[in-house]
């Protein structure tokens, strides 16, 4: 059991990050193909002119910065899940000391308490 298993029911945290996996796992296969149809539909239609290579580009770069961070996320919740199972999950990472409730239902992948967290941060 974790350290906020008293604040914090982890079946249902449980079940939070299970749907949110899911939901960001559909985003990115529709993300991943709308990226694919993208590609195909600019190869089709050959280079044009500048204006329309132009437009190509920044759309693809918009396509894999959507891509990677869905992905991103995804890895994240992964993370969650694993932790949850490993009975870590709410525990910080740097401190062992728990990371509030509240943090953990905004960002379920948080592995570390707010301080730990904004040391962090600063050291970036």
């Amino acid at each position: 059991m974790t350290a906020v298993a008293d604040h914090l029911d982890l079946t249902q945290l449980g079940v939070l990050l299970r749907q949110r996996y899911d939901e960001t796992a559909a985003q990115l296969r529709t993300e991943t193909e709308a990226e694919a149809a993208w590609l195909r539909h600019i190869h089709d239609q050959g280079p044009g002119d500048s204006a329309d290579a132009g437009n190509a580009v920044s759309e693809t770069a918009e396509h894999g910065l959507v891509t990677a961070a869905l992905q991103e996320q995804l890895n994240r919740l992964g993370d969650a899940l694993t932790r949850l199972g490993e009975g870590t999950l709410g525990t910080c990472d740097r401190c062992g000391e728990p990371v509030p409730p509240g943090r953990l239902e905004v960002m379920p992948w948080a592995t570390h308490c707010v301080p730990c967290q904004s040391r962090v941060d600063r050291r970036r």
